[in-house]
């Protein structure tokens, strides 16, 4: 076991993060008694620099480091990195793309959150079926969300075998671009933050953007890859991850974002971001308190 530092100083004891990728594989493909059907071997850094000459196919253009609002990944079978555009190498603070190669999430994110990135990215290369801007949440380490439109894609080599998987993700904050196509749902996307507090009625978001129920649940979901409800639900989260840091009570957050009771705040909470609302709360004080503290090198 090894000690590691994950987002907002929060310190968690666990293997390497391929080791645990694979465990939890292994486990899951067990529980499900299906036989391991993706080599989840790690491979050196080296052995990541040269992934795609060994495959026999071309490294990603170096116009995906010219992208201001877009993350590109690419990752072999055992999750672990081998490539990243700059925005990316950015985001993690790292110096350049050698230093990604061999990394996986868990070495980025909290646990929960590379556990659940890591089943997306299983999911793709194993159906060989793409993931197209599926809305996405992630608590990028410092106490604020990340919203994210990602898109997913195997990679195959030169035989057509699936080796890996890449895909971008588009950051919704910083471009504007990205909402462009959902236009069409703007007069119900601005009651919803209008109204989180109250009980939100599909039907009447349905009629604001002139469309039947059916029409307008079927087109909801092909362009934010949720329901009105579990969007609704998002922003309703996104909101009390705002009001938490300053908050004395989490009873009161919840009755702010129209949860009603605190149980069920925290279960609906807990399933987008993956801790409770005391939690997050708790990794916000210890992430302030870190910053706060003079530069130290870091702790074996």
């Amino acid at each position: 076991m090894s000690t590691i530092v994950v987002g907002m100083g929060m310190v968690i004891a666990m293997g390497s993060p391929a080791e645990h990728a694979e465990r939890k594989e292994r486990s899951e493909r067990k529980r499900a008694g299906r036989a391991p059907s993706l080599g989840s071997s790690s491979a050196t850094r080296e052995e990541c620099a040269n992934f795609f000459a060994a495959q026999g196919i071309s490294t990603p253009s170096i116009l995906f480091d010219t992208l201001s609002d877009t993350y590109y990944f690419a990752k072999n079978k055992a999750g672990q990195f081998v490539w990243g555009n700059r925005l990316l190498q950015e985001q993690h603070a790292l110096a350049g793309v050698k230093d990604i190669l061999g990394k996986t999430d868990h070495d980025f994110f909290r646990r929960d959150i590379a556990d659940r990135i890591r089943a997306d990215d299983l999911a793709v290369m194993e159906t060989g079926v793409s993931v197209k801007n599926k809305l996405e949440v992630i608590d990028g380490g410092k106490g604020e969300l990340t919203w994210l439109f990602t898109t997913k894609v195997p990679i195959r080599n030169r035989e057509g075998a699936i080796v890996g998987i890449e895909g971008f993700s588009r950051d919704a904050r910083r471009s504007q671009d990205t909402i462009a196509p959902f236009h069409e749902f703007k007069a119900c996307v601005e009651y919803v933050q209008e109204h989180l507090t109250e009980n939100i009625s599909i039907d009447h978001l349905a009629r604001l953007s002139c469309m039947s129920l059916s029409t307008f649940e079927r087109k909801f979901k092909e362009h934010f890859s949720l329901t009105p409800k579990q969007y609704v639900l998002h922003m309703k989260v996104h909101e009390a991850c705002r009001l938490l840091p300053g908050a004395s009570s989490i009873a009161r957050v919840a009755l702010a974002t129209g949860f009603g009771g605190q149980s069920y705040f925290t279960k609906q909470f807990r399933s987008i971001v993956g801790i409770t609302p005391k939690q997050y709360q708790l990794s916000l004080a210890a992430g302030r308190a870190l910053g706060a503290r003079p530069a130290a090198a870091p702790s074996a």
